[in-house]
């Protein structure tokens, strides 16, 4: 295998795990990064197409992951405050079925936490 087709095997096998992690079928993962499904499907065969950065980052956001977990870079180890706020939005998913003032309420509260901290 080439280097492309390793990179977009691992990009593909990091977007399939971490979507199945979320429970979410292709479609929602396509809906909530803003690409098309047909897309999606192209990325997650790994048939040695790198997504580029632009949809990567859309992914990355759906996800509620860095852009190194889906590349699959190893980066500088995360500060423990870096990997709270990580987890407390890849929780976030679970919390949309309250309602749009307790989620404002609740941004509000994250967002002053880790100006103190």
């Amino acid at each position: 295998m080439s280097d492309k087709t390793d990179q977009a095997k691992k990009i593909s096998d990091n977007i399939k795990r971490l979507r199945m992690g979320l429970d979410w079928n292709q479609a929602r993962l396509a809906q909530e990064a803003s690409i098309s499904g047909a897309a999606l499907s192209k990325i997650e065969q790994g048939a040695g197409r790198i997504p580029t950065i632009v949809v990567v980052r859309k992914l990355a956001s759906a996800l509620g992951v860095e852009i190194s977990e889906i590349t699959g870079e190893q980066l500088e180890a995360p500060s423990e405050a870096q990997e709270r706020n990580k987890e407390f939005y890849r929780q976030w998913g679970v919390l949309d079925n309250l309602s749009k003032e307790d989620q404002d309420r609740l941004k509000d509260m994250a967002t002053r936490l880790k100006e103190i901290s």
